[in-house]
């Protein structure tokens, strides 16, 4: 059956305020996302900076794009607020933190078991702080284990060598006979691998940390840079082996035999 016109309209009237009652609390809640949204659109209204800005931050931090404007958001568009901030929450990358000076530290030293082997190496951060506190200290003993387990290493990272001694082992494997028959250029690219591969052995940041051999000692100390915050230099180190200072003595020279002369008997 029609329904009149009165039934309808009835019928219209409800339908609308059912669409009210059920849109306007989403509609709310749209507009009041709570107070730590809203505290955050206020200040990202207020904040007042340009990309020209993130992407100067960006240089300065090594700090991704996204993680620069939110710094600049909680620092109201205040970079050095903003790279503080950064390196509060360890976004700062390890390759800018690694151009900060480092001048304050701590000397570890560890000795393996049965006292024949001992390591002290100097670790260096920027700050008394970080020195002090025991996350630092811990890197630190790990490092001097590290430096105890691998006999090969004299050197802390490849610029470390001489470029002399560097030189005179390319020179040695240029002659090399397997190489003799190769072209100038094949032989020098040859070359160039087996000598970064010798000297990359006695290099500390190159190894394959202990722990975890997946990462070198190079990615473990990255590690800690995030963690800290701060630049993380390897100084230098020194190993300790019982006895490594007592010369071999040569085997004594034998007696050279005197001949005695023999007195020639009286002719009869």
């Amino acid at each position: 059956p029609e329904l009149s016109s009165r039934e309808s309209l009835t019928r219209t009237a409800m339908g609308v305020m059912f669409r009210v009652v059920c849109v306007a609390p989403l509609v709310a809640g749209l507009v009041w996302q709570g107070p730590r949204v809203q505290s955050r659109i206020t200040r990202l209204g207020a904040a007042t900076f340009s990309a020209q800005d993130v992407k100067a931050l960006r240089q300065e931090s090594g700090a991704g794009m996204m993680d620069c404007k939110k710094a600049l958001v909680e620092a109201e568009g205040d970079m050095e607020k903003a790279i503080e901030w950064l390196r509060v929450k360890g976004l700062a990358s390890a390759a800018k933190k690694g151009e900060r000076a480092t001048k304050e530290g701590l000397i570890e030293t560890y000795v393996h078991t049965g006292g024949k082997l001992g390591v002290m190496a100097e670790v260096n951060c920027e700050t008394d702080f970080v020195s002090k506190g025991p996350d630092f200290k811990e890197m630190c003993r790990l490092l001097a284990m590290q430096i105890a387990a691998s006999p090969s290493v004299q050197y802390v990272k490849y610029d470390d060598i001489p470029s002399e001694l560097i030189a005179k082992e390319v020179e040695v494997e240029m002659q090399a006979e397997d190489l003799a028959s190769k072209p100038e250029a094949i032989r020098a690219k040859i070359v160039d691998g087996r000598v970064t591969k010798l000297f990359k052995e006695q290099c500390l940041l190159d190894q394959p940390y202990i722990k975890d051999p997946k990462m070198t000692v190079d990615d473990f100390v990255k590690s800690y840079v995030s963690k800290l915050g701060e630049n993380i230099q390897i100084a230098r180190f020194t190993k300790f082996e019982l006895g490594g200072t007592v010369k071999e003595e040569e085997p004594a020279e034998e007696p050279a035999v005197q001949e005695v002369p023999v007195a020639a008997e009286p002719v009869a």
